[in-house]
C-alpha cells in the first residue's frame, strides 16, 4: 500500500517514480515544514539523555558525525528556495552546524552557506548571532564576513555583534599565531589545514596594527554599542570590557594587575611588594 500511495503522489505531482520516501517527503513539504523536520532532526540527535561522561563523550561523537550532513541539507534547502524567508534561516544553520571546531572545511556546506549570507544577506536582521559562532575561526573568509557585516548590515544590533565577533576572531586568531610559532606540533596542523601560504601570509602582518585594531574593536563595542545584547550572554558592552581588560593586562608578556589579598600566614600582601622577584601565584577555594 505504500508503495501505491507513493507512486500515486509522483503521479500527481509530476516527480519521478524514483523519488525514495525522505525525498518524496520534502518534494512535498514546504521550505519552512522541511527546515522545522531538519531542526527538529538535529534536536533528537543532540538530546539524548546521556548521564554519564562516557555517554556524553559518545553522544558528542555521534552529533558531530550528522552535523556536516546536516548542514548540507540546511544547505540545499536554502539553494533550493534562495527567495524564500527560511533561506537566512538554513544558511544560519548550516553554518552553525558545522562550525564549531577550529579547523571548519574550507569548502563544507558551512562555508558555501557564509559566501552566501555575505553576498546576499547582509541587510537580514538575523545575522548578528552567527557572527558570535565565527568568533574562534581563522581562515580569511570568517574575517571577510564579519567585516562586511559590520560595514553594511543597516541594523544596529547586528553591528554591534559583527565588531565584538571581529575583535575577538583577531584576538584569538593573534594568540593561535603565538602558540604555531611556539609549537611545532601546532604549525603542522595549521599548515596541513590551511596551507603553508596562508599561514606564513598571517605571520608576516604587522603585530602592533593588528593589536590596535583589536582594542580600538573592543573598544567600539564598549563603547556605540554597550546596550546591544547577546544572546543567552549579556550585555555587548559588558563582554567587550572584559575583552579589554583581558587583552591590556592578562596577556603573556603584559604587566601584571597588582593585587592584594591575604597569605597562608595571614599576613596582608600586594604582588607590586614582590616586584623583580619571580612570583608564584596559586588561587585556590575555601569551601
Amino acid at each position: 500500500m505504500l508503495r501505491i500511495v507513493a507512486i500515486d503522489l509522483a503521479l500527481v505531482f509530476g516527480l519521478p517514480l524514483t523519488v525514495g520516501a525522505a525525498g518524496l517527503q520534502d518534494a512535498v513539504a514546504t521550505p519552512a515544514e522541511r527546515y522545522k523536520a531538519l531542526v527538529k532532526e538535529y534536536q533528537r540527535a543532540a538530546g539524548g539523555g546521556a548521564k554519564s561522561d562516557q555517554e556524553r563523550k559518545q553522544l558528542i561523537e555521534r552529533l558531530d558525525k550528522q552535523r556536516p550532513g546536516l548542514a548540507a541539507r540546511f544547505l540545499t534547502l536554502a539553494e533550493q528556495n534562495p527567495k524564500h524567508p527560511i533561506a537566512v534561516d538554513a544558511l544560519i544553520q548550516a553554518i552553525w552546524m558545522v562550525n564549531n571546531n577550529a579547523f571548519p572545511a574550507g569548502d563544507g556546506p558551512g562555508m558555501r552557506a557564509m559566501a552566501i549570507l555575505r553576498r546576499d544577506h547582509l541587510q537580514s536582521d538575523k545575522i548578528g548571532p552567527i557572527c558570535q559562532r565565527l568568533n574562534a575561526g581563522f581562515r580569511s573568509e570568517h574575517e571577510a564576513f564579519l567585516r562586511a557585516v559590520l560595514e553594511h548590515s543597516p541594523h544596529q544590533d547586528v553591528r554591534a555583534l559583527a565588531c565584538l565577533s571581529l575583535g575577538q576572531f583577531l584576538h584569538n586568531r593573534l594568540q593561535r599565531l603565538d602558540e604555531i610559532k611556539e609549537r611545532p606540533e601546532v604549525a603542522r596542523a595549521h599548515v596541513k589545514v590551511f596551507g603553508q601560504a596562508f599561514v606564513a601570509s598571517l605571520q608576516r602582518q604587522d603585530r602592533a596594527a593588528i593589536a590596535r585594531e583589536i582594542e580600538a574593536l573592543f573598544e567600539q563595542a564598549a563603547g556605540k554599542y554597550r546596550a546591544a545584547k547577546i544572546p543567552y550572554a549579556g550585555t555587548v558592552g559588558a563582554r567587550a570590557q572584559a575583552e579589554l581588560f583581558e587583552f591590556r593586562h592578562l596577556l603573556v608578556g603584559k604587566q601584571a594587575p597588582d593585587i592584594a589579598g591575604q597569605d597562608q600566614d595571614g599576613r596582608r600582601f600586594k604582588l607590586s611588594d614582590y616586584r623583580g622577584k619571580v612570583v608564584l601565584l596559586d588561587f585556590w577555594n575555601r569551601y
